[in-house]
């Protein structure tokens, strides 16, 4: 049975780049049992507070389906940029009460209460993805 996979992470003030690179890698690494889910599909126009609506709309709907939220949250982006969408995102992954995994070598997101508490942390995205395969991995029996 196909398990969906949400890809939550920095997009504001980051270049195509640093938005689709590690999604692919993800996207590459997991099961085929595993699909993930690309966030950034319909952000690339947002102008104005109605198309920003719509994307945050479909975020949450694609959090409501998915069966997990992976979220990558890089020091080197958080220094830029607190992410505040992906933050949204944790939450509600917690809220609608799916795993929530968070890559981050940032120890300032490892020591935050809100969001250590609400995931399972890691600091390498080989070592999340890995757990999501196995957690999602096909049943022998």
């Amino acid at each position: 049975m196909k398990k969906y996979v949400y890809l939550a992470g920095p997009i504001e003030g980051c270049n195509t780049s640093e938005i689709l690179d590690w999604r692919q890698n993800a996207f590459d690494c997991f099961t085929s049992n595993v699909q993930g889910i690309n966030p950034f599909r319909a952000e690339e126009d947002v102008k104005s507070n109605e198309s920003a609506k719509r994307v945050i709309t479909k975020n949450y709907m694609d959090t409501q389906m998915c069966d997990g939220i992976l979220a990558y949250l890089p020091k080197e982006f958080n220094d830029r940029r607190p992410s505040y969408g992906t933050v949204m995102e944790i939450a509600w992954g917690f809220s609608l009460q799916k795993p929530v995994w968070v890559v981050s070598d940032d120890d300032f997101v490892h020591g935050h209460p809100l969001i250590s508490q609400s995931s399972m942390m890691f600091r390498e995205m080989d070592d999340a993805i890995d757990h999501i395969n196995v957690l999602f991995g096909e049943y022998d029996g």
